[in-house]
């Protein structure tokens, strides 16, 4: 269990959706401490129990005071609920890590894959009071760069071919799948 007096605390946007439940799957997998969490949902969710590391949990209202208190949340809730609510999180001194495609594109906040770029996060710190917004790429794109990410920086393709070694690994895959139908 990682129920700890001295960790963060934790809030978990979109909790009954498949991500959120992924999230809490990971939070407790790998023993990632925490001194509190919350479950946040939308109205109609609210109210509903689930149950997290043995603990049964009441699932509440995200409001704009759902962040008091709050040191890091994590959001899975759709880019209009991420863009409504990170903000406010933000200004209360929350870390928010965004799984929407709300602030990919925005370049004022990082995006982050931590075994890639874990360095665009170095001025982020829990504990420190000030919020911070993190957005992450889609699933597919992390996957890619996992795999090109080691390429690039051992053969040192300049950024802008990035896009060609991504695309070089996807048809690498596709004749793969597809070599048992080619070959006859």
């Amino acid at each position: 269990m990682s129920l700890q007096e001295n960790a963060p605390t934790i809030a978990v946007v979109g909790v009954t959706g498949a991500v959120g439940q992924e999230f809490l799957s990971v939070l407790s997998d790998r023993d990632f401490p925490y001194s509190s969490i919350k479950m946040l949902a939308s109205k109609r969710s609210a109210g509903r129990r689930l149950t997290f590391e043995e603990k049964e949990y009441v699932v509440e209202e995200l409001t704009a005071e759902s962040f008091n208190g709050v040191d890091i949340a994590l959001f899975s809730a759709g880019g209009s609920i991420s863009k409504e609510f990170g903000p406010i999180a933000v200004n209360r001194g929350t870390i928010v890590v965004d799984n929407s495609s709300a602030f990919r594109m925005d370049e004022n906040v990082p995006l982050v894959i931590p075994e890639v770029n874990p360095e665009a996060m170095v001025k982020i710190k829990v504990g420190m009071g000030k919020g911070a917004l993190i957005a992450n790429p889609n699933c597919s794109t992390i996957i890619c760069l996992m795999a090109a990410t080691p390429l690039h920086r051992h053969a040192k393709v300049p950024s802008f071919s990035l896009y060609f070694v991504t695309h070089f690994l996807i048809c690498l895959q596709f004749v793969n799948l597809c070599r048992p139908c080619l070959v006859r």
